[in-house]
């Protein structure tokens, strides 16, 4: 979804919201999942959230890994503090496109 990408590219966080149902669409795509209607807006969300469960990478750059819960959507992004663990409340501090075009996220503690 290329407004997705966009948002991210200026360093923003937004995922579509169907107009028709008000459902959340993530994985981000040009319909709604759920009801299958065009007519989506891209809405920014509350960025607080919490760990669902961490680990660590060995591949390339060491990085602490995420799952975290933010506005009823999981997402995969780098820890900045080793501290955080399952349940630590972090919120997004970062986000955008890496060099190879994928889409990356940073939380820190909230």
């Amino acid at each position: 979804m290329k407004e997705f990408y966009d948002f991210l590219n200026m360093g923003e966080f937004r995922i579509p919201i169907c107009d028709n149902c008000g459902a959340k669409i993530w994985p981000p795509t040009n319909f709604c999942n759920y009801c299958y209607s065009k007519k989506i807006r891209m809405s920014k969300l509350d960025t607080k959230g919490q760990i669902i469960e961490n680990t660590q990478s060995y591949i390339g750059k060491r990085n602490n890994l995420g799952l975290v819960e933010i506005s009823g959507i999981r997402v995969i992004g780098i820890l900045d503090d080793g501290a955080m663990n399952s349940g630590s409340s972090v919120k997004l501090s970062k986000c955008g496109v890496d060099t190879d075009n994928s889409p990356f996220f940073e939380f820190s503690s909230a």
